[in-house]
């Protein structure tokens, strides 16, 4: 018998990306039957970007309204029949743990039948808050049995990555968007980009960070590959199942931002260049969030919040809209506070036979095609 999935915080990075691989399908016609995509603001079916209607695609069912935050399993269920942003992260970690709860009290009434439960972790819970890193890589998935007692409650398994994907709304932590919004405008402002007539001399763009940022080893990952892995797993509960914690990344082999950087300012008709230089008394001192008083080169957050009504002089209003908004500091903070080697280990992941590794640039190049389609971008 197909399957029923239903997808929480449809309008997220991760749960908009969940959708659109469900309904392309993935993995197959006919896996699942019906998609439920659920969020708490009303969201424009014709929006979304998701797959229009087709045969192979499966029934599609949007439900707004539902606050996760509010009331308990049995308030929910009652609701259906059938992420939000805070300041303290003591305030954070209790909301999420409440919403996470809720979702599995009110499954557990109305939904006996129901089959198997994923969400996205983070790299948070490795212990990457802690200027310098806690563990030595590469971070492996018994590690989190071994946090420090304090930092052990902060955390909850949200999706607290810095996230590369598209959502139609946007996201305050969506780096793709922030850096897509600052390269745009960066392209623009020196007449390069589909609204200028361009010009013929090279332009740089420095790396938003310290060189110890554009050199330490992590393992990106796009939405859609968590996407496909928890469909995936959702398939396959002999080997994913039993309440596992999975490590996930486009590629089993780490990179840097320095490497990155310049394939995602080339999208944009830019030359990526290295970062200017920064103070190495900073390095491993400062927290996820924490910049420094003063940086070489301007700060994204900084330069769109200067320039963005070129996008209202374009009439892309939800460029000036929908960008990352309350997040930009903390996705300012990535090139100067993750000074570490972080990278995962794919072990476990490998040995479910999910899919094998993709160009981590890949994720990037099609969020940004995604957001100037949506008119996000110049």
């Amino acid at each position: 018998m197909a399957n029923h999935a239903i997808v929480f915080g449809a309008s997220g990075v991760i749960g908009w990306s969940l959708v659109n691989q469900l309904l392309s399908p993935y993995p197959d016609a006919g896996t699942f039957s019906k998609v439920t995509a659920i969020t708490n603001r009303p969201l424009n079916p014709y929006e979304t970007h998701w797959p229009e209607s087709s045969s192979e695609r499966p029934d599609l069912q949007l439900v707004s309204g539902i606050d996760l935050r509010q009331g308990d399993g049995t308030t929910l269920a009652d609701t259906l029949k059938l992420f939000t942003a805070v300041s303290e992260i003591s305030e954070e970690v209790a909301t999420n743990r409440q919403m996470l709860k809720n979702v599995i009290a009110a499954h557990s009434l109305i939904s006996p039948e129901l089959k198997f439960v994923a969400f996205p972790g983070g790299t948070r819970g490795y212990g990457i808050y802690v200027p310098g890193g806690t563990f030595t890589p590469p971070l492996h998935e018994e590690m989190v049995n071994d946090l420090p007692v304090n930092y052990a409650k902060t955390v909850v398994y949200t999706e607290y990555r810095m996230k590369i994907g598209f959502t139609p709304n946007g996201s305050q932590y969506s780096l793709s968007l922030h850096w897509a919004q600052f390269l745009s405008l960066w392209a623009y402002n020196h007449g390069i980009g589909p609204h200028r007539d361009g010009t013929n001399k090279a332009v740089e763009v420095p790396f938003p960070g310290s060189t110890a940022g554009a050199t330490s080893l992590f393992s990106p990952v796009s939405s859609k590959t968590i996407a496909r892995f928890m469909i995936y797993a959702s398939l396959h509960p002999e080997t994913c199942g039993n309440g596992q914690l999975f490590n996930i990344a486009d590629n089993e082999t780490p990179c840097k931002y320095g490497e990155i950087w310049p394939h995602l300012a080339e999208w944009f008709g830019l030359v990526g260049a290295r970062p200017a230089e920064s103070p190495k008394s900073l390095e491993n001192t400062l927290k996820v969030g924490e910049v420094p008083e003063t940086t070489p080169s301007v700060m994204p957050g900084e330069y769109i919040a200067q320039h963005k009504g070129k996008f209202a002089e374009y009439g892309l209003p939800n460029a000036v809209t929908k960008g990352v908004r309350v997040g930009n500091r903390q996705l300012d903070s990535v090139g100067y506070s993750l000074t570490f080697d972080r990278e995962l280990s794919l072990k476990r992941l490998r040995a479910t036979e999910f899919e094998g590794d993709i160009d981590p640039v890949q994720g990037w190049h099609e969020s940004f095609e995604m957001f100037r389609k949506a008119g996000l971008i110049l």
